[in-house]
């Protein structure tokens, strides 16, 4: 039994692992073989010539991948504060409403990211006439949203619940205030559960694609996902070169953080 369930753990891996291989092996392949018709996995001589061209004829391509950096950063560092903040709270200091606030961020957690598109853009285009301060078609417009998602207050308080009260104790009774007891005492205890947030964040927002075709009308302001489909559809002979480029980051990071993932979200659901 225990055979089988192995071997079917490594056929599905393999199933999901394809279409990475695909990308990488194509991007060493010339315009001609990429023209051939028939499926090709093999490239007939590997050469760097998708890479070359990526590089001096498609230098936006760059461009964009600092605005995505910038879209994805941004949304990770407000996250990670916000989320510490309002974990913290939610954990472990009691206040009116504080259970209700929690079920809030739950029905929020289970609400699909699609159903809140036209009501974030109502929102932005009233705080546009009202305030005269421009978000749509910008990068805030993807920002925004990302950095007070209810998911990673979710995890991190989930993480956060069950730390030791004796810890937590010990601090006010020497004095310590809020402030004190989180950077000292809790922030070193939540290193997976921070990094479990990163990871899932970083590839959640590094393939946004309907928020910022939405939100953002003005080509030059797009995040990199949504100018590989500009490339696939403009010059084919690049594409799997800037398709394995941006898959790059998102498996650095999974890879560094995989040992705090796991770590992360084991703990996390237990509680």
């Amino acid at each position: 039994m225990k055979k089988i369930l192995w071997l079917g753990v490594v056929l599905l891996s393999l199933i999901y692992a394809l279409p990475i291989f695909y990308t990488v092996l194509n991007s060493f392949m010339t315009p001609a073989e990429l023209a051939a018709d028939g499926l090709h996995w093999i490239p007939q001589e590997f050469n760097l010539q998708q890479y070359y061209t990526l590089v001096t004829d498609k230098a936006a391509y760059f461009r964009y991948f600092i605005s995505s950096m910038k879209i994805t950063g941004s949304i990770l560092i407000g996250q990670i504060v916000l989320g510490i903040c309002a974990a913290y709270a939610l954990a472990k200091l009691k206040f009116p409403g504080s259970d209700f606030v929690l079920i809030l961020y739950i029905l929020i957690i289970l609400l699909p990211y699609q159903v809140t598109l036209v009501p974030n853009y109502l929102v932005f285009e009233t705080f546009e006439r009202t305030l005269n301060f421009t978000i749509l078609d910008t990068h805030q417009a993807l920002i925004l949203p990302g950095v007070f998602s209810t998911f990673g207050i979710f995890l991190l308080r989930q993480f956060m619940r069950d730390l030791p009260k004796e810890l937590i104790e010990a601090a006010k009774i020497d004095g310590a205030g809020h402030l004190r007891i989180l950077t000292k005492i809790v922030l070193p205890l939540l290193k997976p559960a921070i990094f479990a947030l990163v990871i899932l964040t970083f590839i959640d927002n590094w393939n946004i694609i309907d928020q910022a075709l939405v939100f953002i009308d003005s080509p030059e302001n797009q995040p990199l996902s949504v100018f590989l489909r500009m490339i696939y559809e403009g010059d084919f002979n690049v594409f799997y070169a800037g398709a394995t480029l941006y898959i790059i980051p998102a498996v650095i990071i999974f890879i560094k953080g995989e040992k705090y993932l796991s770590e992360g979200l084991v703990i996390g659901g237990s509680k």
